[in-house]
């Protein structure tokens, strides 16, 4: 955890803002030593402290910076937009459409969207992708020249690194899987399957087939793995 001095340089600045001192701790945590000077120097990394939100960091900012403080403020325009970034991911989005990510910013009272995206990118804040987007009812994507591939349309991602890079290696992970099913023991699951009835029988065949296979259900599919196992 922070050191005790660290803690304490967090509570003097956050008392000068007119933030509750309890919240020492936990800034310290999120922004680690030097937490302090930073907050003092940003005050919307307040914004980092779980349980923060923008208007308070808001009040904060104008407390600390005065007459300084302004909604054009560079600062405020990254912070909401890594705290927009963390919203999302807390509801199960790792990443956001820039549209979308843009609109809730001018909901947010950002002046400028797309400059404040533009600047967290450039910060290293979060990271830029573009998906390939596949027509309705189009044939299976064949190897295309750079032409053809300049032409697909694309759907704009940002994330934050640690997000991006975690389900990343997790679809890697899946895709090896599922580009991998064993073939050993043909007869071995015939008879597994052969032994099971219902939603089991019905897994066991899954599970014989594909490298990767994904059960859900209730409470009571729960007894067909184990019966599976």
């Amino acid at each position: 955890g922070p050191s005790p001095r660290t803690v304490d340089a967090v509570r003097r600045v956050l008392a000068e803002g007119g933030a509750p001192e309890a919240l020492g701790q936990q800034a310290a945590v999120a922004l680690g030593e030097g937490a302090g000077e930073l907050l003092r120097a940003d005050p919307w990394q307040l914004l980092r402290v779980p349980g923060v939100r923008p208007e308070q960091a808001d009040g904060f900012a104008r407390a600390l910076l005065g007459a300084e403080c302004g909604p054009k403020d560079e600062r405020r325009g990254r912070a909401v937009t890594v705290w927009l970034l963390e919203q999302a991911a807390l509801a199960g989005h790792t990443a956001l459409e820039a549209p979308a990510l843009t609109a809730a910013l001018a909901r947010r009272g950002v002046p400028d969207p797309d400059e404040a995206v533009q600047s967290t990118l450039a910060e290293g804040e979060a990271l830029v992708f573009e998906d390939a987007l596949e027509e309705p009812g189009a044939p299976a994507a064949q190897p295309a020249d750079d032409e053809e591939e300049a032409e697909r349309p694309v759907r704009v991602l940002i994330a934050l690194e640690r997000y991006a890079m975690a389900e990343e290696s997790l679809a890697d992970g899946l895709a090896r899987l599922i580009n991998s099913p064993s073939q050993d023991g043909k007869e071995t699951w015939a008879q597994v399957v052969a032994a099971l009835s219902g939603g089991a029988a019905e897994l066991a065949r899954a599970v014989a087939g594909h490298g990767l296979v994904l059960h859900t259900g209730g409470d009571a599919s729960r007894a067909e793995p184990a019966a599976l196992l």
